[in-house]
């Protein structure tokens, strides 16, 4: 893991680095494997900026979201994909119940897609894409539930480290590429002619990698791409960069899970989700204001094989009421 970080870090490309996330100086290196505060990530800095528990915990809070989910999805569903012990997350009683703020909106995700995922679930393998996941939160939801998903992680080099040790945590028996094995199995000592194909990858369970790596992989072979809150915080340039390859890599009538804020700039742009560069071959299936949080709009869209017309002028209805949603009225 360590290796496989380092060479990451080496190698990640600044200018997909937003002002947003670079936030990790070169000493970082030794908080992250240190192994007390690994084996506590839940509830240290080194969650910071993916686990909203550490913020914004509080009782009041946590109790109405949970009301909230539980006439969404029913008591059992959350007591089921709830996940309280690994990384000792900061949790909360509830009704004699412990929860995790943060916790309980991976379960309204994972909710949501559930349907979606269960169309792909007679194939001997489906592939799921998740850029900017965080420690593996849904995707553990997802391979728990669908164990022939073949599960990608694209992130930074701190989130896949964390992400890398969650996930080996809960699944020891489970296939992991990271990094280093990569290397070693493609007998490769730079990415400049790297190229990847769903046959290499095929007998993993996970496939964590920096998302520069996104651009070695082969077309037309993934089935559901998850992004949820995170290009929000990317710059523009990296957002075109994401969406480019999920353009190419998705496969007819694929899923693609956006779920960001109608408008944010601490990545240093002006990020709008009306202004993604979707392409013109989606379709909403779900587009709404997202769960209890009123500034970020919860998108499912799925991949068409025609040109969509009306899709510009839907995104243009969005947030925030511009110029663009004044002229989308006429």
């Amino acid at each position: 893991m360590q290796e496989s970080y380092n060479l990451s870090k080496s190698l990640f490309p600044k200018n997909l680095i937003s002002k947003h996330w670079d936030i990790y100086p070169p000493s970082f290196r030794e908080v992250l494997f240190d192994n007390e505060k690994l084996k506590n990530f839940r509830s240290n800095e080194l969650s910071y900026k993916f686990n909203d528990s550490l913020e914004k915990t509080m009782v009041s809070r946590t109790t109405r979201v949970l009301n909230r989910l539980k006439k969404i999805t029913g008591r059992n569903f959350i007591e089921k994909n709830k996940e309280i012990f690994l990384g000792n997350p900061k949790t909360i009683y509830i009704g004699g119940d412990e929860y995790d703020y943060h916790d309980l909106f991976i379960i309204y995700f994972f909710h949501t897609l559930f349907p979606y995922l269960k169309e792909k679930v007679k194939k001997n393998k489906f592939y799921v894409v998740e850029i900017g996941g965080g420690y593996g939160g849904l995707i553990h939801r997802i391979k728990k539930s669908f164990p022939n998903a073949v599960c990608l992680l694209f992130d930074l080099p701190e989130q896949n480290y964390i992400a890398n040790f969650y996930l080996k945590k809960l699944y020891p028996k489970a296939k992991f590429l990271n990094l280093e094995t990569l290397m070693k199995i493609k007998r490769v000592k730079s990415f400049e002619n790297l190229a990847l194909e769903k046959n290499d990858i095929e007998k993993f369970d996970f496939i964590i990698l920096p998302g520069y790596l996104i651009n070695t992989f082969e077309s037309g072979f993934i089935d559901i791409f998850i992004n949820t809150r995170s290009f929000m915080e990317m710059n523009i340039n990296t957002v075109n960069f994401y969406f480019s390859h999920i353009h190419r890599m998705i496969i007819e009538d694929g899923i693609f899970y956006c779920v960001n804020r109608y408008k944010k700039k601490t990545s240093g742009d002006v990020v709008k989700f009306k202004e993604f560069p979707f392409d013109k071959k989606w379709k909403f299936e779900i587009s709404q204001q997202s769960f209890f949080q009123p500034l970020i709009h919860e998108g499912l869209l799925r991949r068409i094989n025609t040109e969509n017309i009306k899709l510009k002028r839907m995104l243009s209805k969005l947030k925030p009421y511009d110029i663009e949603f004044l002229k989308s009225l006429i």
